[in-house]
């Protein structure tokens, strides 16, 4: 062969479009011993070696599915007070660059901000209370109102919450705020408080029809105070967990159908008279219950507006939101809370990837936990969760000592650090009769990214295949790792 021939050949191959390189691997074991540890790289090769016997997982970056829109938590009250009155600047700032820093920290991207207080706050409070809200909530009485909102005020919000979320944003600009009221003012409400139920009837509190109207332009101005501020607003949800009740925290019954004509006649108009373009996300609450959302999506007015539905994962399977997504596939999904607590046992770390691993493959969009951090007695809380696990643990008893990383923080790390703006999960595959689960994702810039689990008992030796090369390696037990490669 003439030697210009061979030139052009080996040319040719090398520009060859997807060809693989070096794999990157970073590593998080159950005891946090290893965590999000780089270990020595791997490569690509189209030759087989001894572990071409073991199970194979391949990617496949010609099937892609959902954009993912962010990974990451709640910046609740309770956090907001804890970073900005137990912690010095310099913790914070140190804290804040481990959470949303891509060089230094874990680069969350997505965080679901209460409107009003939720179960993780210090008081009670909503931004037109007519009464003297404390660690109790307090009840308006029935002749007050303020159907024009002149008492309107973002006053608590301002104090810490807003400028930590700007602090947050400055590190890492492309995080989503996605904001959720618990509960609107008192006196919107049957009861004239913030509470979900009566403690004593449990009788549940629900949105006055008389304030539907005040109540959507309550959100209007918290979207645009929030924007104001400096915080772009991704997307609103107008209830948290509309079919639970609380009697000591925020709350309020909604039932499906006073949801949809809420969203179809009043929030609608509102934002689209305020030229508003952000999101808004139906329902909010549990899997097992997608008749909720169903019933939303088929009301024509309300399912114009919504852009899909946001679950959380207290009850129910990940699997219903394929099903969802297969039924009404112009409308997107978002797990928006997956709270991890001291119900827990067990591997936590793996309890949390396998779940990131199973909301991802069933077409969401984010994962999102609840609490950024929470003290050493799970709190502060009014009512409602006292059992609840931050990414972060600060122990007020310590001061001058820095957060603890929870399990939770690495199972989040080893997808949110290395997933861009713009990264769609791709395909691949799970070995049959292992303990391997995994999801893959493709950044704008060709990235690869494959988040691997190895939820058994023992080392798992694996291959990993891509284009046609593959390479190998060992996952121990009950580890998450992170392989990433970059097209050539």
């Amino acid at each position: 062969m003439p030697r210009r021939t061979i030139l052009a050949v080996c040319l040719m191959l090398f520009l060859q479009p997807g060809s693989a390189q070096t794999v990157s691997v970073y590593q998080t074991t159950p005891d946090l011993l290893e965590a999000l540890s780089p270990l020595h790289s791997l490569r690509f090769s189209a030759k087989t070696d001894s572990g071409e016997a073991a199970p194979t997982i391949t990617v496949d970056d010609n099937q892609r599915f959902q954009q993912i829109d962010g990974i990451g938590a709640s910046l609740t009250d309770a956090a907001a007070w804890l970073f900005s009155h137990k912690l010095t600047p310099e913790q914070t700032e140190a804290a804040f660059r481990s959470i949303f820093s891509r060089k230094d920290g874990i680069a969350l991207s997505f965080l679901r901000q209460p409107i009003g207080s939720s179960d993780l706050a210090v008081t009670f409070y909503s931004y037109d209370d007519l009464c003297a809200q404390k660690d109790t909530a307090c009840t308006t009485a029935n002749a007050e109102s303020d159907p024009d909102l002149a008492h309107y005020s973002l006053a608590h919000d301002k104090e810490y919450i807003l400028p930590l979320l700007k602090q947050a944003l400055a590190i890492n600009p492309s995080i989503n705020v996605m904001l959720t009221p618990w509960s609107p003012p008192g006196w919107m409400k049957s009861s004239g408080s913030m509470l979900g139920s009566n403690p004593e009837t449990k009788e549940p509190s629900t949105l006055r029809p008389e304030f539907q109207r005040a109540f959507a332009a309550y959100l209007v101005k918290t979207i645009q105070g929030y924007q104001e501020a400096g915080i772009p607003v991704f997307a609103i949800s107008v209830q948290n967990e509309p079919l639970y009740a609380p009697p000591t925290y925020s709350g309020m019954q909604m039932t499906a159908a006073e949801q949809a004509i809420f969203l179809g006649d009043f929030l609608a108009p509102a934002m689209t008279a305020a030229n508003l373009k952000t999101k808004v996300m139906a329902y909010d609450h549990n899997w097992d219950h997608p008749d909720y959302p169903e019933l939303v999506m088929h009301d024509p007015k309300a399912a114009a507006f919504v852009a899909g539905t946001a679950w959380h994962h207290y009850a129910g399977d990940p699997a219903v939101m394929t099903k969802f997504h297969n039924e009404f596939p112009q409308k997107d999904e978002w797990v928006t809370e997956s709270s991890g607590g001291t119900w827990q046992k067990g591997n936590l770390l793996a309890l949390v990837a396998a779940e990131l691993i199973d909301v991802t493959r069933n077409w969401s969009r984010s994962y999102v936990l609840w609490g950024l951090a929470t003290d050493q007695e799970h709190g502060p809380h009014v009512g409602g969760c006292g059992t609840c696990r931050g990414l972060l643990t600060i122990d007020v008893n310590a001061p001058g000592s820095p957060p603890k990383k929870e399990p939770d923080y690495y199972a989040l790390g080893h997808a949110s650090k290395f997933l861009l703006p713009g990264a769609v999960r791709i395909a691949s595959d799970e070995p049959e009769e292992t303990d391997l689960r995994d999801v893959a994702f493709r950044n704008p810039d060709g990235t690869i990214l494959l988040y691997a689990l190895n939820n058994g008992t023992t080392s798992q030796a694996l291959r990993i295949a891509f284009h046609g090369k593959t390479v190998a390696t060992v996952l121990p037990s009950g580890t998450v790792a992170s392989f990433v490669w970059k097209l050539q």
